[in-house]
């Protein structure tokens, strides 16, 4: 009997929880990489993550308002909320990997949306903001094409080789157990379109958006690697902050793009002449900033009893 949704993120979940678990233990293993990820946590301050707070704000807004474009028929303020709730999801919520969107489109139900009308807007906001990434993994591409040199790597990398391995297991499984999901979307893709065809005259502004709200991570990047005391230049934060984000769209199905995206971080990072534990302090405050910026979640239980107070 095929598994259903939650019980498949459940088995995912754990079985990230566990490559988590192995690649610690990898890292605590060795000598160089426990005095690396030493070093780069001692570099971490209190200032270099603040830092990074204006550009994650001003991204936040550029999201809602691609998603508000997507006419998901709520409030723009109700859309931000259900892109901060997503973002919280998808960046915190590893041992369910899909929640994040699943909640989004829930608060966009609860603001008074359709469901129907929140789930294809949910839908094509994420579809934008993956074109709008296009011109951003093609620099990453470019950048570590023609600057990464292997015999300069940091040992620290070694370990996207096992998560990369563990994501593709991870996902065979997923999709081999999937079936029912997939006749169910099947089932209710015909009545999704619909609602995409009413909405999809907003998806030029929505990526466009959503094309500023990538900048806007660039400008993060360099605004906390100034602050850690690495002295990058606009465009090399742009292109670390794309190598980064690259690694994490490319292998999608690794939950919040554990590894992958420090991975793609450090080695943009040391094409630049950034050392490596400055390269890895840096990818710890993009870390940290997630952690704060998914306080919005704390959120979630007192929306939903809200909507069940009204309901009832």
């Amino acid at each position: 009997m095929p598994l259903g949704r939650p019980a498949l993120s459940r088995r995912a979940g754990w079985l990230w929880l566990l490559a988590l678990a192995v690649l610690a233990g990898l890292v605590f293993a060795s000598g160089n990489l426990r005095s690396l990820f030493a070093e780069a946590l001692g570099k971490v301050t209190l200032e270099s993550v603040a830092a990074t707070l204006p550009g994650q704000i001003a991204a936040s807004l550029l999201c809602g308002w691609a998603l508000h474009a997507l006419r998901p028929g709520v409030s723009f303020r109700a859309s931000l909320a259900s892109r901060l709730l997503r973002d919280a999801g998808d960046n915190l919520l590893v041992l369910l990997p899909g929640l994040g969107e699943v909640i989004g489109a829930r608060a966009l139900v609860l603001a008074g949306g359709r469901t129907r009308a929140a789930i294809s807007a949910s839908a094509l906001d994420k579809f934008a903001e993956t074109v709008a990434q296009v011109p951003y993994i093609a620099l990453a591409a470019f950048v570590l094409w023609h600057g990464w040199n292997p015999q300069g790597a940091s040992p620290m990398l070694l370990l996207v080789v096992p998560a990369v391995l563990l994501a593709g297991y991870a996902a065979w499984r997923w999709l081999g157990s999937g079936h029912a999901l997939a006749q169910r979307l099947r089932a209710e893709w015909a009545k999704l379109a619909e609602e995409a065809r009413d909405q999809r005259s907003g998806l030029p502004l929505s990526t466009f958006l959503h094309f500023l709200a990538w900048i806007m991570g660039g400008v993060q990047v360099w605004m906390a690697a100034n602050a850690l005391g690495a002295e990058l230049t606009f465009y090399e934060a742009v292109a670390i902050e794309s190598a980064a984000y690259a690694g994490r769209a490319l292998l999608f199905f690794v939950p919040a793009g554990l590894v992958t995206q420090e991975a793609g971080l450090v080695a943009a990072a040391l094409v630049f002449g950034v050392a490596a534990p400055q390269a890895l302090a840096l990818a710890l405050v993009l870390r940290l900033r997630d952690v704060v910026f998914g306080l919005p979640l704390i959120a979630w239980p007192l929306y939903e009893l809200r909507h069940a107070r009204r309901a009832g």
